[in-house]
């Protein structure tokens, strides 16, 4: 118990008043009063020599009557073994039962102090964890979001602080600026660029998480373990694949012809503007998710930034 109850005190007192405290219940889980029999001494009569027969039965009976909660009864003893042939007296059998009975009464008001001690203190350290994740609560404002996210993410719910609430606005707003997020026409816009948008997006995400400390979390449930996901299963393998042929393709641009004319003769030129669109509607699901997270209404997308 005293262990246990120890490393309670290690996770939950983090004010050092607090850990004051339960070290201090836990010191007197360790006093001679919360070890019970093993903080008291066995007192022996004076002038008796222990260990005989008779000096031996007596103390069993004086601790046999504490144990049973039996009222002391010296005088009966005392008549019952008057006639003893040990030599032992009326005041030595009186010395020797009543020694006895003190110690093992003793004993055992000790050990019913240690467990309401210890019962107390465990109350008290639970008690008092409860009121440190209440106050956690409300001091970094936890708020809870049920959100719905793309590529194999699926639904979550998940616990934010404030900090990681401003992470996901900051997020939220660079994906409403993003190329890679709006919908390219047909003859409008240059793939090269939507594919540069969406690598911005990598640095973007690592510094706005950098920025934000330890509090946005790292664990699939949090706005960190979010960002890190979609980043590694949504954008990059669509950046795995396409960036390469892509490049390929431009390196045979002739002289003379613009970048918009020359990408319009690719021959892979629709399909990836097809997986495109279909990554901007997921990136879009992203976005409504990180809105909700922040606790901020679903904005139309401004101005498209490279």
């Amino acid at each position: 118990m005293v262990i246990v109850f120890l490393s309670t005190a290690q996770v939950i007192a983090r004010p050092s008043w607090a850990r004051l405290w339960l070290l201090w219940v836990a010191g007197l889980l360790l006093s001679p009063v919360g070890l019970g029999s093993q903080g008291l001494a066995l007192a022996q009569p004076l002038g008796l020599t222990s260990g005989t027969p008779l000096v031996e039965e007596l103390e069993q009976l004086g601790e046999s009557d504490a144990d049973n909660d039996i009222a002391r009864r010296t005088e009966f003893i005392i008549e019952l073994y008057e006639d003893n042939t040990d030599g032992l007296g009326d005041q030595d059998i009186r010395q020797v039962y009543e020694a006895a009975f003190s110690q093992r009464f003793k004993q055992r008001e000790a050990e019913q102090t240690r467990r309401r001690v210890g019962w107390t203190a465990l109350g008290l350290a639970g008690l008092t964890a409860g009121t440190f994740a209440i106050a956690k609560r409300k001091i970094l404002k936890v708020k809870r979001a049920s959100v719905s996210l793309p590529f194999g993410i699926g639904e979550m719910e998940l616990e934010t602080v404030e900090t990681s609430r401003n992470a996901a606005w900051a997020l939220y707003v660079e994906m409403t600026t993003r190329i890679a997020t709006q919908q390219l026409d047909d003859d409008h816009g240059l793939l090269r660029e939507a594919l540069a948008s969406l690598y911005v997006l990598f640095g973007i995400t690592r510094q706005i998480l950098k920025d934000a400390g330890p509090d946005v979390g790292a664990t699939p449930e949090s706005v960190g373990g979010i960002a890190t996901a979609v980043l590694n299963q949504g954008l990059r393998p669509f950046l795995a694949k396409w960036h390469p042929q892509l490049q390929r393709w431009e390196a045979q641009r002739p002289d003379g012809m613009s970048p918009k004319e020359h990408e319009s003769h690719w021959p892979d030129e629709a399909t990836m503007r097809q997986e495109l669109a279909v990554l901007g509607k997921k990136l879009e699901q992203y976005t409504n998710a990180l809105a909700k997270i922040a606790g901020a209404p679903f904005l139309p997308s401004a101005g498209a930034a490279p």
